[in-house]
């Protein structure tokens, strides 16, 4: 009972100062205090662990088949280079899918025509310069 109710306050006081105190603050100290916090959380596990660390590493009994690795790695490259020089690095033709596109000029229709229209005869576009075009036509599917 003696650590739950020492615990449950402390609890209680970091949800007050999340919820009064950490809304306020600017990024550039959350930032500052985050980092420092991060820094202290590794020093100390660190320090906790550092026997662990120093005798069960999984790097010092891979330090023995490191060589042989390495020759491995780059003896994969090279081939890999080799067969690249040989097929001279031409892809396959792979020709895709047809898709039936329609073309520009249909890509309006009567209601951004008829809101074109209505923006020119209120005044607020001006009309077409070209007076070919007839006014049921819009902007887009003019060709310039």
């Amino acid at each position: 009972m003696e650590f739950y109710i020492p615990s449950l306050f402390i609890l209680l006081l970091a949800a007050i100062i999340l919820v009064l105190l950490v809304p306020r603050l600017s990024p550039l100290v959350l930032i500052i205090v985050c980092t420092l916090l991060l820094t202290w959380a590794f020093a100390n596990h660190y320090t906790l662990f550092s026997d662990e660390y120093r005798s069960m590493n999984w790097l010092n009994s891979a330090g023995t088949a490191a060589p042989y690795i390495i020759i491995g790695v780059v003896i994969a490259l090279c081939v890999g280079y080799i067969m690249m020089l040989i097929t001279s690095g031409k892809a396959t033709n792979v020709k895709g899918a047809s898709m039936n596109i329609p073309p520009p000029e249909t890509a309006t229709n009567y209601v951004t025509r008829g809101i074109g229209n209505s923006l020119i005869a209120t005044g607020l576009s001006p009309e077409p310069e070209n007076r070919s075009v007839s006014l049921n036509e819009s902007a887009i599917s003019q060709k310039f």
